[in-house]
């Protein structure tokens, strides 16, 4: 017998780990599953353990398991093109093919681009076209099939060797189990397969792609990363190798860098992961970034798009757990995705040569801290709201405008980092945005909802919500929006918006918010000259659409000041004066 626990060490500190980690976790499920059949296997557990992650099982690996004429295809497929030679196909083996594969997404892309054209939304039609989308993984095939990565052939000699050794499959299986019994390893064990595989003909080494190892490659250590130069990269083992090109369908998302034709991977780093839960997430997110192909996919808006629509599509599966029974009071944690998902490993592969791509960063994005724990499937649906709104802002920010760029960076930081200084000089420089945007001509400016706002904050920054709930600040943020964003909408839709726009004034506050007088100051000038402007506006024509400030609002904000900073209350003021009300929803709707 086994054990129910296996550890991959983080020996690289990249997503080579990662892979390592789901490689062996498909093999276990598939090994289960030959022997027990798909309803008796037991649960499997990804869990990061510090130093190592760890491959849990509800009940251990039996030695029955790897029987006499033990084998099962291999979990990842063969890749084949136009060039393929039958010959070299492996027997037993599922294939993909490569140029079919973008024939099917183009003929899509035409299809769906001539009938939403012709408004199928809601129709017959519609359900017809999602009937023919492409494979949730087809960026996967892409990727690996693009001949620039200089992977396919390394990737294919590894999978097919899975089939040729077939007669040695429950050694190669026994000898896995056997190096990741201990977070130290077993390099005996390892020694003694490629000595017993090398007498048989076996290839037991393999060259370190850059695609599965993003640590290779000699550009990564040298001060301008110009080349792919394959004398640096080292040759591993076979059975890790395969391991890794296993684990890459389960956790490896790639995504196209329009605008410079790059690559991204983003690998899904696991906390504490059921492996059920995480299959069906990552369908859902892949087909949500199905979808958001039809947006330009720059480099900023890849990374934040995928955190958002990751923890979507986690939203989505809680929901649909809740409907069918789930109690969330019985398992809080099982709501909240950063409980159970540390981020993404991202590795980008820039086009530097005609023929090569070749890793020139790799980094790491935190999924957002700022879901809370939901409790109901209200806070569910809140949550997506939440999330569908932010998209909803990000999208529409053009990357190219060096304005959007530090716009995106600084959402970024925020999103992935939990830093809400990176938010709120987000919020302050939108707030230029949304008032060009409207001055350019648009009738409508997505923007954040101060009830989204305010949930946002419950669940990431509670210390702010004494400030929100405060009557004085809520009065003064009701003031800023009624005299920038909601005149500058009504005048862009040709409405008369009765009062003027007060340009720059967001900008203004937060500039002077460094020294708490000037801050007040600045403060009260603004709400003396927006209560004249009213008394103006009701002598000249008799109307009054906006409210009065009242000096007990000065008195409030002056304490909150006091007590939380003047920095801090400008920031929030200019997030909430900005933001939109749900009552003015239809005044902000185009």
């Amino acid at each position: 017998m086994y054990q129910q626990v296996y550890f991959i060490s983080k020996r690289t500190g990249t997503y080579a780990d990662v892979l390592l980690a789901y490689g062996l976790a498909v093999l276990l499920d598939r090994l289960a599953e030959w022997a027990k059949g798909p309803f008796a296997k037991p649960r499997i557990t990804l869990a990061d353990a510090g130093p190592c992650y760890e491959v849990r099982l509800s009940e251990p690996v039996r030695e029955q398991w790897v029987s006499e004429g033990f084998f099962f295809r291999s979990p990842a497929p063969f890749l084949t093109s136009r060039r393929t030679q039958e010959e070299n196909i492996p027997p037993d083996t599922d294939t993909r093919d490569v140029d079919r594969t973008w024939e099917q997404v183009r003929t899509y892309q035409t299809i769906r681009s001539t009938l939403w054209e012709e408004g199928i939304r809601g129709t017959d039609l519609e359900q017809q076209l999602k009937d023919q989308q492409p494979p949730e993984d087809w960026t996967t095939v892409a990727f690996l099939g693009d001949w620039r990565t200089q992977a396919t052939d390394i990737y294919n000699r590894i999978v097919a060797q899975w089939a040729t050794s077939r007669d040695l499959a429950a050694e190669h299986v026994r000898t896995i189990l056997q190096m990741f019994a201990a977070p130290e390893g077993d390099e005996k064990s390892l020694r003694a397969w490629e000595k017993a595989a090398k007498e048989r003909g076996m290839r037991v080494r393999e060259t370190a792609s850059q695609v599965l190892n993003p640590n290779q490659g000699k550009g990564l250590s040298e001060p301008k990363a110009n080349a792919l130069r394959m004398d640096n990269i080292k040759d591993r083992p076979w059975l890790e190798e395969f391991l890794k090109t296993v684990g890459l369908w389960a956790c490896l998302i790639p995504r196209r860098v329009v605008d410079v034709e790059d690559w991204k991977a983003y690998v899904l780093a696991p906390l504490r992961l059921d492996w059920r839960v995480h299959r069906e997430v990552v369908g859902r997110f892949r087909r949500y970034l199905w979808n958001e192909r039809r947006r330009d996919e720059t480099s900023l808006k890849s990374d934040i798009t995928s955190l958002l629509l990751f923890t979507k599509a986690w939203l989505d599966y809680v929901e649909a757990a809740a409907q069918d029974g789930m109690d969330f009071d019985a398992d809080l944690e099982f709501g909240a995705p950063e409980k159970a998902v540390a981020g993404f490993h991202v590795a980008q592969f820039k086009l530097l040569s005609r023929n090569a791509y070749t890793v020139v960063n790799l980094s790491f994005l935190n999924l957002p801290r700022w879901t809370g724990t939901p409790r109901t499937r209200g806070d569910v649906l809140s949550l997506r709201e939440v999330i569908d709104e932010h998209l909803a802002v990000i999208r529409e920010i053009d990357e190219a405008r060096s304005d959007g760029y530090n716009l995106l960076r600084a959402y970024r930081n925020f999103v992935a980092g939990n830093d809400w200084d990176a938010f709120f000089e987000f919020t302050a420089g939108y707030s230029h945005e949304i008032l060009r945007r409207y001055a350019g001509g648009a009738r409508w400016v997505p923007t954040f909802s101060t009830d989204h706002l305010r949930r946002l904050m419950m669940a990431a920054n509670k210390s702010l919500l004494p400030i929100l709930k405060n009557e004085g600040f809520q009065n003064v943020a009701y003031a800023i929006r009624h005299s920038t964003v909601i005149p500058q909408s009504r005048k862009a839709r040709g409405q008369d918006s009765l009062y003027d726009v007060r340009y720059g004034l967001g900008a203004e506050l937060k500039r002077k918010a460094t020294v708490r007088d000037e801050f007040i100051v600045a403060l009260c000038e603004f709400m003396q000259s927006y209560n004249q402007e009213n008394v103006q506006k009701l002598e000249n024509t008799g109307q009054q659409l906006r409210r009065d400030l009242r000096t007990t609002d000065i008195d409030e904000i002056v304490r909150l000041v006091d007590e939380h900073g003047s920095e801090v209350v400008a920031s929030l003021l200019v997030a909430y004066g900005y933001a939109r009300e749900p009552r003015e929803a239809e005044d902000s709707a185009p």
